[in-house]
């Protein structure tokens, strides 16, 4: 079938949880948050969906624009407060956490707090991690996603290290952390055994040289150059027609281009 960008982006995210799992998307997280809907609605039915709100597996009667919006609490199996969350972080029961960052490098570690060498006079000073840094090592996996894919966003090293990737044990104490990136060109997996993200599928149309080129550090490619995973017939119709039937994704993702 036909699909656009955005219809993969959220395929694609969604496809990387697993049923029975717990999720968490935070702020700004629209996209995140659809995947998280295709995926209870597709492979992974018994999926606890937690949102930044303390909803819990919210039914809203719309799909809200913010992931803050009030709409998250129609017809939600519960509600708790945000440091239930993080309680239930610090315990080992939270599997997912999706985290994004202005930058990150080959670790998996997140720059959310400033652009520039000199942190009392950054070039840029971005809003901060929030609870980032505490979700990127209690959470048993972080999935980050990032809309542009460039030199800039991906990078060898950060000039600041809001949340840690996998660049030290932080004395075993850990449950997780970096699993997944996912970008406009490809997607990459994190490795445990050489704590580095590698290549692992490429996004239809895109070629290995173009994400090279937009790729501030090296990464191991697979011997064969995988496609990632188009849009199933079933899932096009469940974002289109019940999850998605005002077409969010193309203003939030702003590429509505078709792919054949």
């Amino acid at each position: 079938m036909r699909y656009s960008f955005p219809e993969l982006i959220i395929s694609t995210l969604s496809s990387q949880l697993r049923d029975g799992e717990r999720v968490f998307t935070g702020v700004a997280s629209p996209v995140q948050m659809m995947a998280t809907f295709l995926a209870k609605a597709t492979h992974a039915p018994n999926l606890l969906y937690f949102t930044i709100l303390g909803t819990v597996d919210p039914q809203p009667f719309r799909l809200p624009y913010s992931t803050g919006s009030p709409h998250l609490f129609d017809r939600c199996a519960n509600a708790i407060t945000f440091p239930e969350i993080f309680d239930l972080a610090n315990r080992g029961r939270m599997d997912v956490a999706f985290l994004g960052g202005v930058q990150i490098d080959k670790f998996g570690s997140l720059n959310m707090s400033v652009i520039g060498n000199d942190f009392s006079r950054p070039k840029v000073r971005l809003p901060g991690g929030a609870g980032g840094p505490l979700m990127i090592r209690s959470f048993k996996r972080v999935i980050s996603w990032r809309s542009r894919h460039s030199q800039r966003c991906l990078v060898e090293q950060l000039p600041f290290t809001t949340s840690p990737g996998w660049i030290s044990d932080l004395k075993g104490q850990r449950h997780g952390g970096p699993d997944v990136l996912v970008t406009d060109l490809c997607v990459f997996k994190f490795s445990r055994t050489t704590k580095h993200f590698h290549l692992e599928s490429i996004h239809p149309e895109i070629d290995l040289d173009t994400v090279k080129s937009q790729t501030g550090f090296l990464f191991r490619t697979p011997r064969r150059q995988a496609i990632t995973r188009e849009p199933s017939e079933n899932e096009l119709e469940i974002l289109r027609r019940y999850i998605d039937p005002n077409n969010i994704r193309d203003d939030l993702l702003g590429s509505p281009k078709v792919i054949q």
